[in-house]
């Protein structure tokens, strides 16, 4: 399966809210974030450091996406979230309106919490194309070939977050 609906009505308020916080904490508008990382490699680390630490390329991690468990900011909706999944190596990904990123594999199964999304914005798993609603979680099999593409005018937000199990 390319794609599960893990949950189907969550407090999509809370979370918006929630991460328009860690935006703000950081005097960051959407369209100035790339990834924003929500986990630290160990506990009471400053987030504002923090932060950039687990983003990028697996390949340039300082520290294994394992170890990517602790939450950074008081995002209680969130880190309940990510708590009951087990994820790890969790951000906020912001992709810019018109953009798409390379064809990939990943290394494991993402969680994605779409945050801000439209029918524009969409993922491609082999040969199939999937709109991720706002509202939802879903388990994406990102160990397939895949990419994200935002084709709409308008920002694509998501929290992102690996799965081992």
């Amino acid at each position: 399966m390319d794609i599960e609906i893990l949950e189907d009505n969550i407090d999509l308020k809370a979370i918006r809210e929630e991460a328009n916080s860690i935006k703000v904490m950081m005097g960051l508008g959407w369209k100035d974030v790339d990834q924003i990382g929500i986990q630290g490699h160990k506990p009471d680390l400053n987030p504002l450091e923090e932060c950039k630490s687990s983003t990028g390329r697996v390949s340039k991690l300082q520290y294994p996406e394992t170890y990517f468990k602790y939450s950074l900011f008081n995002i209680p909706t969130i880190n309940r979230i990510l708590e009951k999944y087990g994820m790890r190596r969790t951000r906020i990904m912001a992709s810019k309106p018109k953009t798409c990123l390379t064809i990939h594999n990943d290394l494991t199964k993402r969680i994605h919490i779409p945050v801000i999304s439209n029918e524009r914005c969409f993922m491609m798993i082999n040969d199939s194309v999937y709109y991720l609603e706002p509202g939802k979680i879903y388990l994406t099999n990102t160990t397939l070939r895949h990419t994200a593409v935002n084709a709409s005018e308008a920002q694509r937000v998501h929290i992102v977050g690996c799965l081992y199990s």
